[in-house]
C-alpha cells in the first residue's frame, strides 16, 4: 500500500506470449532451441523439473531465447518469451509439487481424444541431457528404477507419436513416479548449497 495515496499497490503485468507467438518466437531462434513449440517446451520444462538435480535456468533458458535475452529490456520479445518460459516453469512445479495426480502432459491436441506427443517426448529426452550419467537408471532401466519411463520411451518415435487418454495417464504417472524416484537426491542436493 502506498503511504502517499492509501491505494494498494500491485506488481506490474508481465507481458506473456500466448502458445503460437511463442512457437514462432522458438522456430525463428537460430540455432533451434532444444525443444520445439509450447509442447516441447513443456516436456523439456517437465524433465528439468522432476530430474536428479536442479539445473541452473542460466545454463538453460539461453538456449530458448538467446545468451543476452535474461537481461532483455521490458517490452521486447526475447523478454516476453524469458517471462513465459518462466512462468510454465514454475506452473509445472507447482502442479508437481502441490497437485501431482493432477498433473498431465502438455501434448498438440490433434481433437477428437487423440493427442500427438512427438514434441513433448523429444523436449523431455532433450532434458535429460543436462544430467546424462545422473539420469541413466531411469533411462536404460535399472533394478531400483524397472522400467518407470516406458510410458516416455513408447511414445517417442514418430510411428507411434499419437496418444489417446490411456497413453496420456500413463505418462503422467511416469512423470510423477521419476520426480519420486529423483526427489531424496534433489533434496539432499539442495541441502548442500
Amino acid at each position: 500500500m502506498s503511504a502517499q495515496t492509501g491505494a494498494a499497490s500491485h506488481p506490474p503485468i508481465v507481458p506473456m506470449m500466448d502458445g503460437e507467438a511463442l512457437a514462432a518466437f522458438l522456430l525463428g531462434r537460430r540455432p533451434h532451441p532444444p525443444a520445439i513449440g509450447a509442447s516441447g517446451l513443456d516436456g523439456y520444462l517437465t524433465a528439468l523439473i522432476i530430474g536428479p538435480r536442479f539445473i541452473d535456468p542460466r545454463s538453460w533458458i539461453p538456449l530458448f531465447t538467446g545468451d543476452k535475452a535474461i537481461v532483455a529490456p521490458e517490452g521486447t520479445p526475447e523478454f516476453s518469451a524469458v517471462q513465459t518460459i518462466v512462468a510454465n516453469y514454475n506452473r509445472i512445479a507447482a502442479c508437481l509439487a502441490d497437485f501431482p495426480g493432477a498433473f498431465r502432459p502438455k501434448f498438440d491436441d490433434r481433437g477428437n481424444g487423440v493427442w500427438d506427443s512427438i514434441f513433448w517426448t523429444g523436449g523431455f529426452l532433450s532434458a535429460t541431457e543436462h544430467a546424462p550419467r545422473l539420469w541413466r537408471p531411469v533411462i536404460r532401466g535399472h533394478s531400483s528404477t524397472g522400467d518407470i519411463i516406458a510410458p516416455i520411451r513408447a511414445l517417442s518415435s514418430s510411428s507411434k507419436a499419437t496418444a489417446g487418454d490411456a497413453e496420456m495417464r500413463a505418462v503422467a504417472k511416469a512423470v510423477v513416479d521419476i520426480r519420486e524416484y529423483f526427489m531424496p537426491r534433489r533434496v539432499k542436493d539442495a541441502r548442500r548449497r
